[in-house]
């Protein structure tokens, strides 16, 4: 008999197998734990929280609640925590006049957790996210300042890359994204109006040939806009997991024939490096970076990569040119004869800086981004102005030391302690200004709250990612010492 899977939801303590609710496990004694008792009220929704939920309060506590808009009036059904409750809505007692109908038949059919935003209208959205990062450096970062800029693009069909998820169903597979409130179920994506057509476009055209997949429990499948080429979007298709793939090129080829916009056919099979498969997969020389952002995640997990806006994948092109032309301007205003570039991913920063006449370290972990840095500043003939250092950058910062300017653009989760204890003393070595690139405010709160000998001299918010409570923040910061 094969061996029953743990369930991922389970306790911590909980052995393979138990998947019996109300219980855990203490080395081997069951020990019943009561079932969470759900509480009912009915409460006037004020604000929008970080991952997007409403906040409301039920017996002076507060309580979040997904899918509701500010000005909503709910009945709640909700759990008490230690410090705040969890909820979900009965029924909209009276609807906020934020409110819109979501433009994605799978934001109420599925409950799909790709966007968490949809039900409210663009100018709430916008708000809601300024108010964010704001609330994050008050609260955390003890950082006050005003509500900052945000710097918007197109609100649907911005997104250069699709993801989504394949489980296995029958003899087939079912493809698409998974509930925000059950990350073990996938439902079957007929639209996404998030993404560019053309993605969407390609997706239909392989679902139809799901059969001949590599055998997993489940895979991943990527559609990522490449360039426009005469006119027409192009497209590399990225299948991630299994073992061996033994029809892969075959499968490839007839992929491409029946998909226009495909020109390239990458497979990552699980724990190897990507292969390519078929079409011209020279065009997509950061094939390594494809992979590395499934390698990443989670199931269920939509958070984008802080990489996405400087790096290997640009989720929103338009966004992303404009926060880098903001990071670059930022760093040309101080004038710098040498900057770190850390976190510095395939290296476009890296390269546009030492265009500028700076000498350059660029400091990358991942092995594939430092090699298109130095590919990228060898054919732009600035190799003698850069040095590339393939390591983390908490081993790697105090040897790259002095720069007049570091910049940083680190994952989701921010930077180690070791990094924030180096920069708090790197004025005295003649750093002047720090260039902070986040997607997460409250990485980049605490962070701030780890340095308090440098001021904020400017922030500004991007969104990037339109119908979702994600936001891009470039943080300037200058020593507090300087006049």
């Amino acid at each position: 008999m094969k061996k029953k899977r743990p369930d991922r939801r389970e306790g911590r303590g909980s052995p393979p197998g138990s998947s019996r609710p109300g219980t855990s496990w203490h080395g081997a004694r069951r020990v019943s734990e009561k079932p969470a008792v759900e509480e009912i009220a009915t409460m006037t929704i004020d604000r929008i929280a970080k991952g997007g939920d409403g906040v409301g309060r039920a017996n002076g506590m507060a309580c979040f609640v997904p899918r509701t808009a500010p000005g909503d009036v709910a009945q709640v059904a909700y759990v008490a925590h230690a410090r705040h409750g969890r909820g979900r809505v009965l029924q909209i007692v009276t609807p906020s006049t934020h409110r819109v109908d979501a433009r994605c038949v799978h934001y109420e059919r599925d409950h799909c957790g790709g966007c968490q935003l949809q039900h409210l209208d663009d100018e709430t959205q916008r708000d809601a996210r300024r108010h964010i990062v704001q609330d994050a450096l008050l609260r955390i970062g003890k950082r006050t300042i005003e509500l900052p800029e945000l710097v918007t693009g197109e609100s649907w069909g911005y997104r250069g890359r699709l993801t989504l998820m394949l489980l296995p169903r029958g003899r087939g597979w079912t493809g698409g994204l998974h509930p925000h409130d059950d990350a073990a179920r996938v439902f079957a994506l007929d639209e996404c109006p998030i993404a560019n057509p053309v993605l969407v476009q390609c997706w239909f055209d392989m679902r139809e040939r799901l059969h001949g997949m590599p055998t997993d429990r489940f895979l991943r499948v990527s559609f990522r806009l490449l360039s426009a080429d005469s006119g027409q979007e192009t497209v590399a298709v990225v299948v991630q997991g299994g073992e061996s793939w033994s029809g892969g090129a075959e499968w490839a080829a007839a992929l491409l024939r029946a998909s226009a916009p495909v020109r390239a056919v990458w497979w990552l099979p699980r724990g190897g490096e990507p292969v390519g498969l078929a079409g011209d997969v020279a065009t997509d020389g950061a094939a390594g970076g494809l992979g590395r952002q499934f390698e990443a995640a989670e199931a269920g997990h939509y958070e984008p990569d802080a990489r996405e806006a400087l790096a290997f994948a640009q989720v929103n092109p338009t966004v992303a040119t404009a926060l880098r032309d903001f990071v670059f301007a930022s760093v040309q205003a101080f004038a710098p004869a040498r900057v770190i570039d850390a976190y510095a991913g395939s290296g476009e920063l890296t390269e546009r800086f030492a265009r500028d006449g700076a000498e350059v370290v660029s400091i990358e972990a991942d092995a594939s981004g430092a090699a298109a840095t130095r590919r990228r500043v060898e054919e732009a003939g600035l190799g003698d102005r850069v040095q590339v250092l393939t390591a983390l950058v908490e081993s790697a910062l105090a040897s790259a030391l002095p720069a007049d300017v570091v910049v940083l653009n680190p994952p989701r989760v921010g930077v180690a302690t070791g990094v924030t204890t180096l920069l708090e003393q790197a004025a005295s070595r003649g750093v002047r200004g720090i260039v902070y690139v986040s997607c997460d405010p409250a990485t980049l709160a605490r962070d701030l709250a780890r340095v308090p000998g440098w001021r904020i001299d400017a922030v500004r918010c991007f969104d990037m990612f339109p119908q979702t409570a994600h936001v891009e923040t470039v943080c300037v910061l200058r020593p507090e010492t300087t006049t």
